[in-house]
């Protein structure tokens, strides 16, 4: 869990977040959807947060609520930002860099490079685990094919990757754009 800078002077209101202790004493992220209580038998029903700090969703699309006692519960300051480095998800756009070659790709899978079953589907990357993409070009973001017309696909571990965001109002058209 990262370190998060805590708010000490605010209370808690709903739509805040905070980081609370599970019943194993794991800490966790949620924010606060309603406020159950009052005084020293006040609890609050949390939206739980996942390890990438997004809503976790259950099989019908809704959120996954959690009940937890208010001392068990510390806001955290409004003004911090969500800074996840090294956890990519499918879709995610990259560009890898060896030396001057620059590849573009978008995250279509995971391979463990054991050949063994990979968790990252389920539990989000684990940092091990090689990224299967497919090939595009940085402007307009056709899939790249070889000769024979099949869709050009490349395997590379976490090492010179960056996420890259997508400029789909560029004046000539969709664009990549390194982060």
């Amino acid at each position: 869990m990262k370190i998060f800078k805590l708010n000490k002077e605010d209370p808690v209101q709903v739509g805040s977040v905070v980081r609370y202790k599970d019943s194993n004493n794991n800490k966790k992220v949620g924010e606060v959807c309603s406020i159950l209580g009052d005084g020293a038998s006040e609890k609050y029903e949390l939206i739980m947060y996942d390890k990438r700090l997004k809503p976790i969703m259950s099989a019908d699309s809704k959120f996954k609520r959690k009940t937890v006692k208010s001392d068990r519960c510390k806001l955290i300051d409004e003004n911090f930002k969500f800074n996840i480095t090294d956890n990519f998800e499918l879709g995610d756009v990259i560009c890898k860099s060896s030396g001057f070659i620059k590849r573009y790709g978008i995250i279509v899978g995971f391979i463990h490079p054991d050949g063994l079953y990979t968790t990252s589907y389920e539990h989000g990357y684990n940092g091990v685990d090689l990224l299967e993409c497919v090939e595009i070009h940085k402007r307009g973001l056709q899939r790249k094919r070889d000769v024979l017309g099949k869709v050009k696909r490349f395997t590379t571990s976490k090492s010179n990757i960056k996420c890259c965001e997508v400029d789909l109002w560029n004046r000539t058209g969709p664009k990549i754009v390194t982060k």
